[in-house]
């Protein structure tokens, strides 16, 4: 019996370390408009695409739509130095596509931003855009350089459809 309680403790204590470890960012992405508002939450690389279905929100061209979103370190006892939080909205191919949109192409807005993060500390942005050509978009706030093996991310499929 004390083996096996042993035994559970050791195991604990390795895997413990492991999730915690593996979370270092909690984000919130709001999109909305008048008639509604879609909520996506963090998400994490690899894979690019990450492992959880993407929120679809749709809109009508040329209607205003709210962006917000707050970036948040929960690392209680460590700073993150020189990250990058790079939010953007850019058309893709199709809802729930797994390669991320080549920026070099249609992008509605483009963010980028190098910064500290002491534990607990937030950042986040308000932004409102219109979208004037139907298609899909995808909307996505994230981290990069986070001398982590993984990256942190928020995102959700904007349909704008015509008006």
């Amino acid at each position: 019996m004390i083996r096996l309680l042993s035994l559970i403790v050791t195991l604990v204590g390795l895997v413990l370390p492991l999730n915690l470890r593996a979370e270092h960012a909690k984000i919130n992405l709001d999109v909305s408009t008048s008639k509604g508002q879609e909520t996506a939450f963090v998400d994490q690389t690899p894979p690019a695409s990450g492992k959880n279905p993407r929120p679809i929100f749709k809109a009508k061209a040329g209607e205003s739509i709210k962006i917000q979103w707050i970036l948040t370190n929960v690392y209680p006892h460590k700073t993150l130095e020189n990250v990058v939080v790079h939010f953007y909205v850019a058309r893709q191919d199709k809802v729930g596509q797994k390669d991320l949109p080549d920026l070099s192409g249609e992008v509605v807005i483009e963010t980028a931003a190098e910064m500290d993060f002491k534990p607990g500390a937030k950042t986040g942005a308000r932004t409102t855009v219109k979208v004037d050509k139907p298609g899909v978009y995808l909307v996505r706030i994230e981290t990069r350089q986070t001398q982590s093996d993984h990256e942190h991310f928020a995102a959700i499929d904007l349909v704008v459809e015509a008006d």
